[in-house]
């Protein structure tokens, strides 16, 4: 196709700008053809898009991991392939001249991962690896991701109305819509930003955090839950068992109530409330000293100038989410209780405002309520794997990948984990 783009310009950016800073931070790509390249093919993605309407910008497809006929009946390119829409994509670059490259670095940021999933034999959390491509794009130097954080406060009303309140940043499904699919992603970035940045004082700290994130350690551990994110990060320069915790558990609740607490405007971090093990004990824990020293950085001041929007009503909170009341809440009222639900009123302001946050990562009973909301099924655990582009899906597309979706001339990204290896494929370009 013809492509009225310079791409030689193009070509010259992933090279010289891309490829040494995503290398840097996640290692190099694997080799698999020996050729020395990460081959960029451009082409119209036929994807059932519409004028003004979600189409997929751009993916990874893991089946290029595997030759053809070996191990199982594949029709695969078997190399380094990243796939980038000349149709729409394109066509956004005269909005966000941006927006072709950014999309090429968060899936160079999957090409990279993928080998390592592979070899360790594990199927990292969605969130964690998307969350990761998102601050690629930032770390490539395209950031910060405006367009997530608008979504994420609730800002972009349109699009992402009530913002992440009630989004957990744990559980993906395949069958969201496309409004949760952006939130969930607007949530991923910000929340792995933040940690991004609490990783290190240098670009280089911090970019170990991540490499390790991906590659692994030499004792296995890899980031693909919650708790082994946890183990990595509080391995990090700046981790303050002090202040932040010495377990998994305790360190995500804490990051989660300064990372929602921030992002919501309320900020009294001397009387954070959080119900104990019990589930009948209400205790207080001081993090203002911990404020202190993780307070949000510039790639997230939007959510400090714009804090995600209030709301009211009866409210379902599932773990790793939280909720923006504008009224005062008591935790000792909820209908249901459980272990690690925290609360961050808002000190400085007359407004009554309270954060209630879910900061838990695993649960017996995964779903509660906050106001006597009735208790709703829980997904299968393995559901949180499965890629939004399996049938049924608008776009109508069934095959395993990472694409990138812009609707409205906004950019998201849908989901890209592999359950396993495809048992055919026959719809790729051979």
């Amino acid at each position: 196709m013809n492509v009225p783009i310079d791409l030689e310009a193009f070509a010259k950016q992933f090279n010289d700008q891309t490829y040494p800073k995503i290398t840097n931070a996640f290692g190099n790509p694997s080799d698999l053809d020996n050729n020395g390249k990460v081959i960029i093919l451009i082409l119209d993605i036929r994807d059932g898009s519409t004028p003004n309407g979600a189409y997929v910008a751009g993916f990874f497809d893991p089946v290029n991991q595997f030759a053809d006929g070996i191990a199982l009946p594949l029709r695969s390119n078997f190399g380094e392939i990243l796939y980038l829409d000349g149709k729409e994509l394109v066509a956004s670059l005269s909005r966000d001249p941006t927006a072709l490259a950014s999309t090429a670095a968060h899936e160079f940021q999957h090409l990279i991962r993928y080998p390592f999933m592979q070899q360790s034999q594990t199927l990292d959390d969605t969130w964690i690896n998307e969350g990761t491509s998102e601050v690629a794009s930032d770390i490539a130097g395209f950031g910060p991701q405006s367009y997530r954080l608008e979504c994420f406060s609730g800002r972009d009303s349109s699009r992402c109305p009530n913002g992440a309140n009630g989004i957990s940043l744990l559980t993906w499904l395949s069958s969201s819509s496309s409004t949760t699919v952006l939130k969930q992603y607007s949530m991923a970035y910000a929340y792995m930003r933040y940690l991004y940045d609490l990783s290190g004082t240098t670009e280089s700290e911090r970019n170990a955090f991540f490499r390790r994130s991906v590659q692994g350690t030499s004792s296995g551990i890899r980031a693909n839950n919650a708790s082994q994110l946890m183990a990595l990060f509080r391995e990090t320069s700046r981790y303050q068992t002090s202040l932040l915790g010495s377990t998994n558990p305790e360190a995500f609740f804490r990051t989660m109530v300064l990372f929602f607490g921030q992002s919501s405007g309320t900020n009294a971090y001397s009387q954070v409330n959080r119900i104990a093990q019990d589930l009948t004990t209400i205790n207080t824990i001081d993090l203002s000293t911990a404020y202190a020293a993780y307070p949000f950085e510039s790639n997230l001041s939007y959510l400090v100038n714009n804090p995600l929007v209030t709301v009211s009503g009866n409210l379902s909170l599932r773990t790793g989410s939280a909720f923006n009341i504008a009224s005062d809440v008591n935790l000792a009222d909820l209908t249901n209780k459980f272990e690690n639900i925290g609360l961050v009123k808002n000190a400085t302001s007359s407004a009554s405002r309270s954060t209630v946050i879910w900061g838990a990562y695993s649960s017996t009973s995964p779903l509660t309520s906050v106001r006597g909301f009735a208790k709703a099924e829980e997904p299968s655990p393995r559901d949180k794997y499965k890629s939004v582009f399996e049938n049924p899906n608008p776009l109508g597309h069934s095959s395993p990948m990472c694409g990138t979706v812009f609707i409205d001339e906004k950019i998201h990204n849908d989901e890209s984990i592999l359950i396993e290896q495809p048992s055919s494929k026959s719809d790729n370009t051979p």
